[in-house]
């Protein structure tokens, strides 16, 4: 869905950004937009002007915009859920794995390996 502005806000925006692209020594892309007309603006950064300003609010707040927005967040929330779930399992399984590897390692560091400093005892 697009942004909806006023033909005053729409104004205001193409405003800053050309205050900003100054700013930021772009004065060409500023020149530009500052050629531009409000709508022109609009049209170049994909937002929608609406000349009932009760009309943004009224966009705004669609019932069933609003249902159908809910169910999709609902739907994402609970992939992220499953994904995470899976990664966790993954993260368990990795763990496992590193602690048999370090207890193996204790058990072999352990077994019949002679201390270099018993070593040098016996030799003086």
């Amino acid at each position: 869905m697009a942004k909806l502005k006023t033909l005053s806000e729409a104004e205001t925006a193409r405003r800053r950004a050309v205050t900003g692209l100054r700013n930021f020594g772009r004065d060409d892309d500023a020149d530009r937009y500052e050629d531009m007309s409000p709508r022109e603006y609009a049209d170049e950064k994909g937002f929608e002007i609406v000349e009932n300003p009760r009309r943004i609010s009224m966009a705004r707040q669609s019932a069933s915009g609003l249902r159908d927005q809910i169910a999709d967040l609902k739907d994402r929330v609970r992939e992220l859920e499953d994904q995470n779930e899976t990664l966790t399992e993954k993260l368990d399984n990795i763990s496992d794995v590193l602690e048999t590897d370090e207890s193996e390692d204790e058990d072999d560091d352990s077994d019949g390996e002679v201390d270099d400093d018993e070593d040098d005892t016996d030799e003086d």
